[in-house]
């Protein structure tokens, strides 16, 4: 049965979204952060909708895993109002190329993950809308796609061992399906030099981005996210449909995900 299309927006409408994020059923700690900022314009003079949407996964126990979610987040939407959202509404152009002012974004977190949060760790997934483009960047296993209505492309590749060996053709999918996952060899809080992966594209207008932590793409299909995304009126019911689903799998983990379309 064919899904639905997506409703037509009216020009100029902006952004559509949701979130929702949940501890799950077996940890007592929600040590998943999100973070949403969208502005959008109506005056003399054009400014493009700008959101920045951002999906942390803390590591670390307790204590140091909540705190390094939540501060990366923070850091993040700080480094980059200043340095992007406030140009923007003031009609100047950033001072450095998006790809570098992310890249520089996700290098404060970490410095401050690291003095503040010793031992504590955090994957993030980041997108910045511009427009109708997507700046993407990320470390970890937290992913982002794009839900199609007959399929969902995977934007991120997960920074784990186990990825990198199928990437290296050393493991197949199938041969990996019963490998844990979440040795990760890059994350905000690990020493080292830190190496994200950027991307651009272009937001479909008949297509959702989804960004989401391991709790949630860990415990259900992909169909599963298919059909309940294109089967839900809005992206937060989506959202909230998407994490019940989760917690109805087993909820091992915490559970994070935010939907945006145009």
């Amino acid at each position: 049965m064919p899904l639905p299309p997506l409703p037509a927006q009216p020009a100029g409408a902006g952004l559509r979204f949701g979130w929702a994020t949940d501890p799950g059923l077996v940890r007592p700690h929600n040590e998943d952060a999100l973070l949403i900022l969208y502005t959008t314009y109506e005056g003399i003079g054009e400014r493009m909708p700008l959101g920045l949407f951002v999906v942390a996964d803390g590591m670390g126990g307790h204590r140091g895993g909540e705190q390094a979610s939540d501060l990366a987040v923070r850091e993040i939407a700080r480094f980059l109002s200043a340095r992007l959202l406030i140009p923007h509404l003031a009609g100047r152009g950033p001072d450095h190329p998006i790809k570098e002012l992310l890249e520089e974004a996700l290098q404060a977190a970490n410095t401050q993950i690291l003095q503040a949060v010793p031992g504590g760790g955090t994957t993030v997934v980041c997108a910045l809308v511009l427009g109708e483009s997507v700046h993407l960047i990320h470390v970890g296993d937290s992913r982002a796609y794009l839900v199609w209505p007959d399929h969902l492309e995977r934007l991120t590749e997960d920074h784990s061992l186990v990825q990198r060996m199928i990437s290296l053709q050393e493991l197949s999918e199938e041969q990996a399906a019963g490998i844990p996952r979440n040795v990760l060899y890059q994350a905000l809080g690990h020493t080292g030099r830190l190496h994200p992966s950027y991307r651009r594209i272009a937001l479909p207008p008949d297509a959702w981005l989804l960004l989401c932590t391991d709790g949630l793409w860990g415990e259900i299909s992909e169909e599963q996210i298919l059909q309940t995304v294109w089967g839900s009126t809005s992206p937060q019911e989506a959202c909230q449909r998407l994490v019940r689903l989760a917690n109805e799998a087993g909820g091992h983990d915490n559970i994070s995900v935010i939907l945006v379309g145009r």
